[in-house]
């Protein structure tokens, strides 16, 4: 039996790994945005223009995240 991370076995491992992967990031960037949402409603109820800048920008940056997982190949042919 071939080992390596070149044999079939190898490719499988990498398939698992990456999939956990995007779970661990799809559940980081929900638990991300449901804090930046919080944020903000918070700065919007204080009238605090940077918290709410702050709950806007956490918004983005797990927008960003969700987009860049839509690219990243996880199965190889």
């Amino acid at each position: 039996m071939e080992r390596g991370p070149f044999s079939e076995a190898g490719r499988r491992r990498r398939r698992l790994f990456l999939s956990k992967v995007h779970v661990g990031l799809a559940a980081a960037g929900t638990l991300a945005s449901c804090l930046g949402i919080g944020i903000a409603i918070n700065g919007g109820l204080e009238f605090n223009r940077t918290k709410v800048f702050t709950g806007v920008g956490i918004i983005a940056f797990s927008t960003i995240l969700y987009i860049a997982m839509l690219f990243v190949k996880d199965e190889s042919p």
